[in-house]
């Protein structure tokens, strides 16, 4: 959606028909990113895999030239949420221990770690390390593009929603 948003000329109309000739041409729509992987790479449907980056590294490790990964040049900024619920933590003694794990996360040790697992490190000296692995990448966030969860919740996503749409357009046509 922002890629085609960021193309001349684009707009919502535009992005919402590029989603959906996506969509048109989809196999089988699997319920998460691993599914679809399976999906592509172990059961050989569909001609192209859109996925997360880390997805996409596992199959052509795991499938040694059968993958090649093509890197767009605009992509949203997937931050898995981390949190500590500290009246939990705290009861069960464990709030500096869980302090001490999200203060890790963000080390350059665990960024490394993260590396070598093919997630984009947030890190720039783990990401340049890893330049031959993780190529160049325009990153945007939901509240850049979207004006938040919230607004991407309802507008894409509730009944009547943008996916809701595209599926009602996509099964008329078949």
């Amino acid at each position: 959606w922002a890629w085609a948003k960021h193309q001349p000329g684009g707009n919502d109309a535009k992005a919402q028909e590029f989603v959906r000739q996506i969509y048109k041409n989809t196999k089988v729509l699997d319920s998460g990113a691993r599914g679809a992987t399976t999906t592509f790479a172990e059961r050989g449907i569909g001609d192209v895999l859109l996925a997360w980056e880390n997805e996409a590294f596992l199959a052509v490790r795991e499938q040694p030239g059968k993958f090649e990964i093509i890197t767009p040049s605009l992509s949203i900024l997937a931050e898995p949420p981390v949190a500590i619920v500290e009246k939990n933590a705290a009861k069960k003694g464990n709030l500096n221990v869980a302090k001490g794990y999200l203060n890790f996360l963000y080390s350059p040790y665990a960024q490394d770690l993260v590396a070598r697992n093919y997630y984009r490190p947030r890190n720039e000296a783990v990401l340049k390390k890893y330049s031959s692995t993780f190529k160049p990448l325009k990153l945007v966030t939901i509240d850049q593009e979207f004006g938040g969860w919230n607004k991407v919740q309802k507008q894409h996503f509730e009944n009547g929603g943008v996916f809701d749409q595209i599926v009602k357009i996509n099964n008329s046509q078949k």
